[in-house]
């Protein structure tokens, strides 16, 4: 009965670890913003780079 109770314990661990293992592989990656995506820098390339917008 002890073996059975153990055993059954370090399955529930190895799942848990398994599902945090999947948890942290299918989390969304940061997203990096590009040139396209930075309008103050589309502002810039079409005005130059002085800091004095008319």
């Amino acid at each position: 009965m002890l073996y059975l109770l153990l055993v059954l314990i370090i399955a529930a661990i190895v799942y848990v670890g398994w599902r945090a293992v999947r948890a942290q592989a299918n989390r969304p990656k940061t997203r990096v913003i590009g040139p396209d995506d930075d309008p103050e820098f589309l502002w810039r390339l079409k005005h130059g780079d002085n800091n004095n917008p008319r």
